[in-house]
Order: structure tokens, then C-alpha cells, then sequence
């Protein structure tokens, strides 16, 4: 049956304005920065943009290497050129710091009334080892590598990784995990929005995250460790342990000797202590749902597989509390010492 040849043209019609679109939102609007600059260790970096992964990298020659590169795509070319004009990349150096920043300069809002817009950048900046660095993005992970100064960290939407870095660290960021690997200094890490998880490593470490599980590993310093969301699980810490959990269950597997006091508390779920046959220290583990076992020797004013457990293991030593509101709590030897 022959169609309404108007209704026929009128399909076409919207079938290449569709497929038009259609194209355009596969094209983007490019744009990027170059450039290096002569510097001595011992500077600052600092980057400070409103949307892009940052990655910070390290080199043994006295310069800094800038590769930035953004791409936008919107309704049309024009606007992506005019949202690229009104966020421009600045590069400016006072002393031995260098500042890249990229702000929006006008009060525009560029919420697109039709289709979808992507905004993607990553700012790569190779510094030497020996220099300190304040980096800030509203929407992007940021991860450093084999920086050698002070880190102070802070994204709004993404991830936070550090790796072979040594010096005072402080990483915030509301919507991503953080991983830190053989990190060295006072190390201070918070998510709202993910997990945390770290190896290796010496100093002293304070995590917390409202929204994610907690793992440290190989840690030679303190710890202070703390979750709403989710579980704990340490390994071989050479140092005080202090840990919180609101949301999950604790693993700990503790040194011999014990190398300092053991606090462990979760509100969500059992406690598991872990150590060698000959660990020395004064217990006290208690739950409000669960038992209370302990397979090394103790000198218990308490009973044994009850709610409550308390003296000195092996003729005592730092102090390791364990307590649940939600589960038992176990401690268990490795049948040799963990070093």
C-alpha cells in the first residue's frame, strides 16, 4: 500500500535532523598546553582546575615537563570553544612555585538544555622527586608517584593513588577510593565515598572513610583507622593499632612481639585477632552478642567462650582491646610468630 508521500518526507526529515545530531555529538572541541620550565628541587607545584584527572610524576632532571590536554563536546562548536575560552588554563611562576589554575571565569551556566556534554581533561606535570605539591580538582582522580615533599590532595569526584612518596600526605575526596602503596611520613587520608586501602609503607597513618572497607598492609608505624561503611583488616602493623568500624566485621593479624597497644571496636560484626603462639600482652575482649574465645594461654578473670575475657596472655604485655556489639570475637594463634 503506497504511504502519504508528505508523511514519507517528513520521516526523512527526521531521520537526517536525528542522524545530524547524531554526528555532532560524536565530534569534540580540543584543546592543549606544551610547554617545560628549568627548576631546582626543593619548589612547589601547584594545580588548581575545575574538572581533570591529575597525575603527578617524577624524573631526575631540574625541570618541570607541563602536558595538559582537554576535550569538550556540546551541542555545537561554538559553545564548546566559548566554554573552553571561559575556562582558560593559566601557567604562571612566582619563585620556586609553579601555579597551573583553571577557573571559570564568568558567571554562565553551561547546563546543556539538549542531548548530553562531556567535559574530559588530564593534566600531566613531571616534576623532579624533591618538591612539595597542592592539588585541587572539582571532578577528576588526582595520583601521585615518587614525589619526595609535602602532598596536600583534594578532588571532589574521584580517586585518590599515591605511590612511592615520602613526606607529609594529607588526600581528601568526596565521591572515590584511595590507595597508597609504600608511602612514607605522616600520612592523613578521608572518602566519603569509597574504600581504602594501603601496602607497605612507614610513618604514621590516619584513614577514614564513611562509605567503604578498610585494609592495611606491611605498615611500619601507627594506625588509626576508622570506617562507617564496611570492614577492617590489618596486617603485620609495626606499631600501635587503633581501629573503628561502624559497618562490618575486623581481621587483624598482629607481630610478635606485639609492637604496641591494640584497640579494636566494631558495631556491625565479629573481631578475629590473629598472632603467634608466644605473643605477649594483657587482653580485654568482650561482645553484647556473641562468645569470646582465646586459643593461647591466659591467665582469665573471666571464663572462656562467655561475653567476656579479660588478662594477661603469655605473662602479659601492651594492651589489646577487642569489643563488638554484633558478633564474637576470636583470638586466634598463627602457630608460628608473624613477623
Amino acid at each position: 500500500m503506497a504511504g502519504d508521500p508528505i508523511m514519507k518526507r517528513t520521516a526523512l526529515f527526521l531521520l537526517l535532523l536525528a542522524g545530524a545530531f547524531g554526528l555532532r555529538s560524536l565530534a569534540a572541541t580540543e584543546d592543549s598546553v606544551k610547554t617545560n620550565f628549568t627548576a631546582m628541587p626543593g619548589g612547589t607545584l601547584v594545580v588548581d582546575v575545575d574538572f581533570g584527572s591529575l597525575q603527578i610524576a617524577t624524573h631526575s632532571s631540574n625541570e618541570i615537563l607541563v602536558d595538559i590536554e582537554r576535550k569538550v563536546s556540546m551541542r555545537t562548536s561554538e559553545r564548546e570553544s566559548a566554554f573552553l575560552k571561559d575556562n582558560p588554563i593559566s601557567i604562571t611562576r612566582s619563585g620556586s612555585t609553579l601555579t597551573i589554575r583553571s577557573r571559570k571565569t564568568s558567571k554562565i551556566s553551561w547546563n546543556w538544555s539538549f542531548g548530553s556534554q562531556s567535559t574530559q581533561a588530564r593534566y600531566l606535570v613531571t616534576v623532579p622527586a624533591e618538591f612539595a605539591a597542592n592539588l585541587s580538582t572539582r571532578g577528576g582522580p588526582i595520583s601521585v608517584r615518587g614525589l619526595r615533599g609535602a602532598i596536600k590532595a583534594d578532588t571532589s569526584g574521584g580517586g585518590l593513588r599515591f605511590e612511592d612518596t615520602e613526606g607529609e600526605l594529607k588526600g581528601t575526596t568526596s565521591g572515590g577510593g584511595i590507595q597508597l602503596k609504600n608511602s612514607k611520613g605522616t600520612l592523613r587520608v578521608e572518602t566519603s565515598g569509597g574504600g581504602i586501602r594501603s601496602e607497605g609503607g612507614s610513618g604514621s597513618l590516619h584513614a577514614d572513610t564513611s562509605g567503604g572497607s578498610v585494609e592495611v598492609k606491611s605498615f611500619g608505624g601507627p594506625v588509626r583507622l576508622h570506617t562507617s561503611g564496611g570492614g577492617i583488616r590489618v596486617e603485620s602493623i609495626g606499631g600501635e593499632v587503633f581501629g573503628e568500624t561502624s559497618g562490618g566485621s575486623i581481621h587483624a593479624q598482629i607481630p610478635t612481639p606485639v609492637p604496641g597497644p591494640v584497640h579494636l571496636s566494631s558495631s556491625g560484626g565479629g573481631i578475629e585477632l590473629i598472632t603467634g603462639a608466644s605473643a605477649a600482652f594483657d587482653l580485654d575482649a568482650s561482645t553484647s552478642a556473641g562468645g569470646v574465645s582465646c586459643d593461647l594461654p591466659i591467665a582469665s578473670s573471666g571464663t572462656k567462650h562467655r561475653s567476656h575475657l579479660s588478662g594477661p596472655v603469655n605473662g602479659g604485655g601492651p594492651k589489646v582491646v577487642l569489643e563488638t556489639s554484633a558478633g564474637s570475637v576470636r583470638i586466634r594463634s598463627s602457630g608460628a610468630a608473624l613477623r
